[in-house]
């Protein structure tokens, strides 16, 4: 079967560059439309790429020019747009995805905001999409930043660009997406502050919608911080049905059945005398002296990566079981895996919930006993007992308003203190003060 296309109408140029492209056009066609003689496959592969290369070296050229008559002002007397990825996105046909990638390498040119990665560009060694995708992030960064933390955002920008290039040297197989998760977690390294600071945002924010319809169907929305996101992902995941690819079902209704069948465990085991293994887990990677609330060392992730607030892996010590790797500072080696039994039975929960009518909080709070979560007194990932003696009531505000007390308690108990390394060991544990009087 034979296919035709009609001519494009546009006015063919006569420019040198028009020249140029035309020849090039020319002799890349008659070399990728040549019948393949056999065994010639490796050397198609390897001049398409080095095609590719030179599509990256053209674009870099062609948008870092388009950037400055962005920044003269004249990109809308001519072309009808202030803003360069818009002009883009219309004259190209592209999606905004790709237009915002090409403008960010052309504006981070221009204004030579970010130098050392144009420089790899204009070498090769790095790609368009992998120029685009540190710009991208590093600029992403500076605007999120925690002025208080980085006052200068220049020198932020530098030490996001220098970071992301040095992880690229040491890792040069990495992709456009682990490229934007690396820059997620050097951000949260250089603003230690603005996880906890984003954290506590959402939390404030959170809330949840049950819409009923008249159809017989309903809708359930539920929106918070991210810490609670794992819990609950962790949670379907753990409630899910096996998979069955013959059953036909998508992943939103996998997701449902899982729901449902966590909220029918909750119904129905609500006498349980003895807990039982947890049936979900969440893998959380967090540097000792993160934990302990030492700045300046790497953010807690999870196994996919995700920076967690430290704020937020205690509260997820105290809500949940929750199996925390401990790890080295200098080698990385695992020091804990957590304790075999965190939540308290409903046996030890009513003893140390004996006398107590409302919530425990030092300063008196009048939320009802039956509204709160027992907390470990002595904090349980620093060797706090699940007994009767270390357990008191407190109500989910207090509990969390704890954790994050103690959280700025042991930053300046921690401050001045020399880090842990080879001949140099760690000042002693700090051991988190009772709350009751």
């Amino acid at each position: 079967m034979t296919f035709s296309f009609a001519a494009p109408t546009s006015t063919t140029g006569s420019t040198p560059v028009d020249a140029a492209v035309r020849a090039a056009r020319e002799q890349v066609t008659a070399f990728f439309t040549k019948e393949l003689a056999p065994g010639c496959a490796g050397e198609v592969l390897d001049q398409a790429t080095r095609v590719w290369e030179e599509l990256d070296r053209l674009k870099h050229q062609m948008v870092a020019a388009l950037a400055r008559i962005e920044a003269s002002g004249q990109l809308l007397d001519q072309g009808g747009h202030r803003d360069l990825a818009k002009w883009l996105r219309h004259s190209f046909a592209i999606s905004d995805a790709q237009a915002g990638e090409l403008a960010s390498v052309g504006r981070a040119d221009a204004r030579n905001s970010m130098p050392d990665t144009i420089k790899a560009l204009e070498s090769g060694t790095l790609s368009f999409g992998e120029s685009a995708a540190i710009v991208k992030s590093v600029e992403r960064a500076v605007e999120k930043r925690d002025a208080r933390d980085n006052e200068d955002p220049d020198l932020f920008r530098a030490k996001m660009e220098s970071g992301l290039l040095s992880f690229k040297e040491m890792r040069p197989n990495t992709s456009v997406s682990g490229i934007g998760q690396a820059a997620h977690q050097l951000s949260a390294r250089l603003n230690p502050n603005r996880a906890e600071h984003d954290h506590e945002a959402a939390h404030a924010e959170r809330g949840a919608k049950l819409t009923k319809t008249f159809g017989g169907s309903f809708l359930f929305q539920a929106w918070g911080s991210a810490a609670d996101a794992l819990r609950l992902e962790a949670a379907l995941e753990g409630y899910a049905n096996p998979y069955n690819a013959e059953d036909g079902l998508s992943r939103s209704q996998r997701t449902y059945d899982a729901f449902c069948n966590a909220v029918g465990f909750a119904q129905s085991h609500q006498k349980c005398e003895k807990p039982t293994t947890a049936a979900a887990v969440i893998n959380i990677l967090v540097p000792a002296t993160t934990l302990a609330g030492l700045d300046g060392d790497d953010p807690a992730t999870t196994r996919d990566g995700q920076v967690v607030p430290t704020s937020a892996v205690r509260e997820l010590l105290t809500d949940s079981l929750v199996r925390h790797l401990m790890v080295e500072q200098n080698s990385g080696a695992v020091l804990d895996v957590g304790h075999e039994y965190r939540v308290a039975t409903p046996r030890i929960r009513a003893a140390a919930f004996l006398g107590h009518t409302t919530c425990a909080w030092q300063h008196g709070c009048d939320v009802p006993l039956k509204w709160t979560q027992a907390d470990h007194i002595v904090e349980w990932w620093q060797g706090g007992t699940t007994s009767a003696d270390n357990i008191q009531p407190l109500c989910s505000t207090h509990n969390r308003l704890k954790h994050r007390w103690g959280l700025r308690r042991d930053k300046k108990r921690w401050a001045g203190r020399t880090r842990g390394r080879p001949g140099h060991p760690p000042g002693p544990p700090v051991q988190a003060s009772p709350l009751r009087e």
